[in-house]
């Protein structure tokens, strides 16, 4: 199995990107997003319903990122809107 998918430039460094084929999360709200230090952490969950009808939220994804990267992946967003 070929895990190697590309390459990208952070500065000066050219990294090899490597992708094990790892599941994709699907999720509906943010349950948390606070800075400290210079370090974002945000957390994702996915909306559900049990038999009994009551809806909840599953955390799914819980990211800690510094916020330099935090406000690239803004800019990143802004841009999807054209």
């Amino acid at each position: 199995m070929i895990r190697t998918v590309g390459k990208v430039r952070d500065g000066d460094d050219v990294l090899i990107i490597f992708d094990d084929g790892t599941d994709p999360h699907w999720v509906d709200v943010v349950t948390e997003i606070s800075e400290q230090d210079g370090i974002v952490r945000m957390s994702f969950a996915a909306i559900s319903q049990d038999g009994d009808g009551v809806a909840k939220a599953d955390v799914a994804v819980r990211i800690r990122m510094k916020l330099e990267l935090a406000w690239h992946v803004c800019r990143s967003l802004k841009a999807l809107e054209g």
